[in-house]
Parts: C-alpha cells; sequence; structure tokens
C-alpha cells in the first residue's frame, strides 16, 4: 500500500487538514478529532483499502485499519505537518465541553478520562506483554530443567523482565505527561521520587510512615504502581500553569521545574498517593473478590461484554484495573478470560477463512485469525462478526461456555499477554508449568474449536449477506 496516498485521500475525506483538530492512534485505530463530525464522508472511507470500519465514540472518530495503524499513523501526521510532540495531544484540549446540560458534562469528563488512559497506555502495552511472556518462559525453562534459577543468565533475563514492571511509574508519567501536556520529564522524575529505595525501605518497615509538624503521613510501595503517577502528570498540569504566572521567565527554566517536582512530591507521597493506592488495592480485591464468589457466572458475562466493549472502544479503562490487578496480587483472573474470548473470536474467523470462497473476505479471515491469536480483535470484530450477525451470536455463544469454564478453574493470568501468542503469561513464574498451565490449554483450545465447529456448522455460508452489502 502507498501510504502517502492512503493518507492524503483519507484526510481530504474526514474534511481536510481544516477539519483536523489532532490525531492519534492505538493498536489498531487512527483517531481523529474533528472539529466538526458531519463534514466526514463516511461510507466512501469505509470503502477505503486498507480501511476496516469507522467507529464514532469518546468525542473521537475513530479510522479502524488493523495492524498497519503505525505505517498509515506515520504517513498521515507527515501529510499533516505534525511532528511527534505536536501530535500527541489529548481529548482534554481537543473536544469542546458542551453546556447543554449534566448528561453532557458527564459524557464530555468520561471522554476525558478515557482519552487519557488510551493515549497513557498505548505505548506501554506491548512492553508489558512482551516482559509477561520472557517471565513466563523462563518458569518453563527451569521447569523443564534448561536453565536453574540461580544461574547468570536467569538472574540477568528475569531482571530485565522485572524491570520492566518495577519502573512502571517512570515510563506511564513520561507517556501520561505526553498526553497530557505536562512536562514529561519532570512527571518521570516523580515516578522515579516513588519508587527510590529509600521510599521503599520505609513502606517496607516496621514503621511506614514519615512525621511532618507531628502529623503521621503513611508511605506506601509504589513499585508497579499505575494509579497514582496517572494523577501526578493530571496535577502536574495545573501546577505548571500556576508557576509559569509567579515565576520569571529569566530563572523559569531552572526554578520551575524543581519547584513542580517538589510540590508533586510532597503531594504523591504524602497525601494522593496513600489515597489513590488504597482505592487501587481495595479495587483489585474487590475483582478478586467477585470473581471468587462466582467465577463461572463471572467469566461467563466477562467474555460476552468484552467484545461489545471494543466495538465501542470502551474496554481502555480495564487496562489499566487488570495492570493494577497484576501488580497488586501478581496475576490477574480478568485478564485470563480476556485471552480466552479471544480464542472464540479466532475460531469464529478462521472457520470464515475456510468455508468461504470470496476471496477477500478469506484473505481476510486468515488476516483477522493470526492477528487475534496475536491479541489483536478489531480486524476480526469489524470485518466478519459486525457484518455477519449470525457469527457474531455464534462468538458470543462460545466465549459464555469459555468464560464459564475458565472461572470454574480458575485461570489466572501471570503476565499481560493473552492468547496463543501469550502462552508463556499463563505459567507460574513461582512454581513453573502446573494445573494453571493445563487449565489454559484447556478453556483456549475448547473455546477456539466449539467457535469453529459452530460456526462451520450454522454461522455462516457464502450465500449470507453482509450488513453492509444489506443496506
Amino acid at each position: 500500500m502507498a501510504y502517502e496516498t492512503f493518507a492524503t485521500d483519507l484526510i481530504e475525506k474526514v474534511g481536510g487538514k481544516g477539519n483536523i483538530n489532532n490525531v492519534i492512534h492505538c493498536i489498531t485505530r487512527l483517531r481523529f478529532y474533528l472539529n466538526d463530525e458531519s463534514k466526514a464522508d463516511t461510507k466512501e472511507i469505509e470503502k477505503m483499502t486498507g480501511v476496516i470500519s469507522v467507529v464514532k465514540a469518546q468525542g473521537q472518530y475513530q479510522v479502524v485499519v488493523g495492524n498497519k495503524v503505525g505505517d498509515m499513523y506515520e504517513a498521515v501526521t507527515a501529510e499533516l505537518g505534525l511532528n511527534n510532540t505536536s501530535s500527541k495531544k489529548i481529548v482534554v484540549e481537543t473536544t469542546k465541553e458542551s453546556s447543554e446540560g449534566f448528561g453532557h458534562k458527564l459524557q464530555h469528563g468520561i471522554n476525558e478520562f478515557i482519552g487519557i488512559i488510551t493515549g497513557s497506555m498505548i505505548p506501554v502495552i506491548g512492553i508489558l506483554a512482551g516482559a509477561g511472556i520472557v517471565k513466563g518462559l523462563l518458569a518453563a525453562f527451569v521447569t523443564f530443567g534448561w536453565m536453574t534459577d540461580a544461574s547468570q543468565m536467569y538472574m540477568l533475563v528475569n531482571t530485565i523482565a522485572d524491570g520492566i514492571f518495577h519502573f512502571l511509574p517512570v515510563i506511564l508519567g513520561f507517556t501520561a505527561a505526553q498526553k497530557l501536556n505536562s512536562n514529561p520529564i519532570v512527571i518521570a522524575v516523580v515516578g522515579g521520587i516513588l519508587i527510590h529505595p529509600a521510599i521503599v525501605e520505609i513502606a517496607s518497615g516496621k514503621t511506614p510512615y514519615v512525621s511532618l509538624l507531628g502529623i503521621h503521613f503513611p508511605v506506601m510501595n509504589y513499585v508497579a504502581s499505575v494509579f497514582p503517577i496517572l494523577v501526578a502528570a493530571w496535577m502536574g498540569r495545573y501546577i505548571e500553569k500556576a508557576l509559569k504566572k509567579m515565576i520569571p521567565s529569566v530563572v523559569s527554566s531552572i526554578v520551575s521545574p524543581i519547584v513542580e517536582i517538589l510540590i508533586l512530591s510532597f503531594l504523591v507521597l504524602l497525601i494522593v498517593g496513600p489515597v489513590i493506592t488504597f482505592i487501587s488495592d481495595g479495587l483489585a480485591a474487590g475483582i478478586t473478590g467477585i470473581f471468587d464468589f462466582n467465577a463461572i457466572i463471572g467469566g461467563a458475562v466477562y467474555c460476552a461484554l468484552f467484545p461489545i466493549l471494543v466495538v465501542f472502544g470502551m474496554h481502555w479503562p480495564l487496562i489499566p484495573i487488570i495492570v493494577n490487578d497484576l501488580t497488586v496480587n501478581g496475576y490477574s483472573m480478568m485478564n485470563a478470560f480476556s485471552s480466552v474470548l479471544m480464542m472464540g473470536i479466532a475460531g469464529a474467523a478462521f472457520a470464515v477463512a475456510i468455508k468461504t470462497k470470496k476471496k477477500n473476505l478469506k484473505q481476510l479471515g486468515f488476516a483477522a485469525t493470526i492477528s487475534q491469536i496475536c491479541g489483536v480483535g478489531e480486524p476480526a470484530i469489524y470485518g466478519i462478526l459486525l457484518k455477519y450477525k449470525r457469527v457474531f451470536y455464534i462468538v458470543t455463544f462460545a466465549n459464555i461456555i469459555g468464560g464459564a469454564l475458565a472461572g470454574a478453574l480458575h485461570l489466572v493470568n501471570f503476565g499481560f499477554a493473552g492468547a496463543v501468542v501469550g502462552f508463556a503469561s499463563f505459567i507460574n513464574p513461582k512454581t513453573g508449568i502446573d494445573s494453571n498451565f493445563y487449565s489454559y490449554l484447556v478453556t483456549h483450545i475448547g473455546t477456539f474449536v466449539l467457535s469453529f465447529g459452530l460456526t462451520w456448522l450454522f454461522g455462516y455460508n457464502d450465500q449470507m449477506k453482509s450488513t453492509d452489502e444489506e443496506v
């Protein structure tokens, strides 16, 4: 594909350069902030080669393009004349708050929140998934006797994988600051202070608090934490604005950053951090408690609803919850359910790819299957499930069965990756290959086979028309 030509054509069809306020991207979507969405020619965009679908959600005009989104994004931003810094704004900057009432203001706030989560987490997801796979593989190597956990190679590789999670506040601080237009270096430094050995030592000591002005402030362990640094990036935005007004420009470049670091560090370490950590720990415990209470129903409902959330781009708020779950508990049942449902979608896409004689649909089916077993579901969801509703219903049924089975077996995920490519994330880093990994095989293969068989028998044939053909 000539990405430059694609970018020129797409920009014209969304209303031209003057209609584009900003553009970002996630794993599969170009996310435009348009001044006037009515100027975008959605029908013509959906006909473009390389475009899977168009979604309007969270104040964004989202063009689903699949795994080539990075190349397409670079071509679009080059055509728009945006550099890597200027194009990384967030919905806070680009959406206009409605004055039509509480409902519209609430929707605006939700859009902002999801935009912040999306922009902050997208650059980190691949790294977290890779680190989880590496740790799982190390555990497998130890189980098979190919390596000992006392060897220097094991310690080195394990340190690298652990380091990615350990320094998560630094990494997220940088990405969140970019999206919120606060100073990325300052927020990253604050993230480094949160995980400084002195802070960790106090948090893990017999007296986990500091006394200032006669007040005992609790000190928490922020290693691998998610939410405190996101709040710090948001606060930094307003602190920087205040400092610009108060500090003369002559000394601003020297004084402002360190003053901001001091203010944010005190606020997060003494006040915001403990509150957020308490809430995040409670959130992780609450999710675990719900699934422990009835994991069968929880898994079935989660696996049925998650693809619908993906359709509307509403699944992103779950990502930091899963990461928080992993860092607090060391495992995540929610992420295990996400992995199971991926196999249900992949099974249906594979059945359509093999059964159809339509060349374009066959190519899409195989590509969507590969994409889904690697953890990316939009090509299958938009390209097949939403166009052939019977396939969607069958996938939902198969995922309900798979999710219920995963709940019954109490399947958990120890990393961030899932589906086939993330198999190592289901290996317990402490005990190696155990019953959890065998549960992974049973639930994933079972869901894939069930979805494939039902789709093959009842879900699809070439006489069926897709929804866009019916329109």
